[in-house]
């Protein structure tokens, strides 16, 4: 808006504010991702975790997590050696003002983040799959055990 009204009025245009804007974006979108990681909004399946119950849905969500920090680990990796890559070829954008490697460097940082993030859901869907597939293995017990008592009073009751 401003660059608009420099333009207009004035007959200034600064290139360098309408760059900056476009890599604020860049920089918000990967800034992003992490967060909608930990609140699971991510892109992902939602047809087949929907039909799932219990253990076997934990399991997918760490399936698709592991899945989710490979990639990020791949893009993290690949994000610095191009960003090195850019920095050797002493790079600049279309002002000329700022090396490219700025704006790139929104790859590896934005996927570092990503991959703290997804870490942390690791951990957490690994406790969820533990911690449910204990509680159902008490209940499986818990209920065996009631059916045997129930068996020996019959047991007991009928002469």
């Amino acid at each position: 808006m401003y660059s608009v009204i420099m333009r207009y009025f004035f007959d200034i245009s600064y290139p360098m504010i309408e760059e900056l804007s476009r890599y604020f974006i860049i920089y918000c979108v990967f800034a992003y991702i992490g967060p909608l990681i930990k609140n699971g909004e991510h892109i992902k399946m939602d047809m087949l975790p929907n039909y799932l119950k219990g253990r076997m849905k934990y399991g997918l969500d760490l399936f698709i997590n592991i899945l989710l920090l490979l990639a990020f680990i791949f893009l993290f990796w690949n994000g610095i050696k191009w960003v090195d890559s850019l920095v050797q070829m002493n790079m600049r954008t279309n002002s000329g003002l700022l090396l490219m490697a700025l704006p790139a460097i929104a790859v590896p940082i934005g996927m570092f983040f990503s991959c703290v993030y997804v870490i942390q859901q690791i951990i957490l869907d690994i406790y969820k799959f533990c911690v449910n597939y204990e509680s159902h293995s008490s209940l499986e017990e818990n209920s065996s055990k009631s059916i045997n008592e129930m068996t020996q009073q019959e047991e007991i009751a009928t002469p």
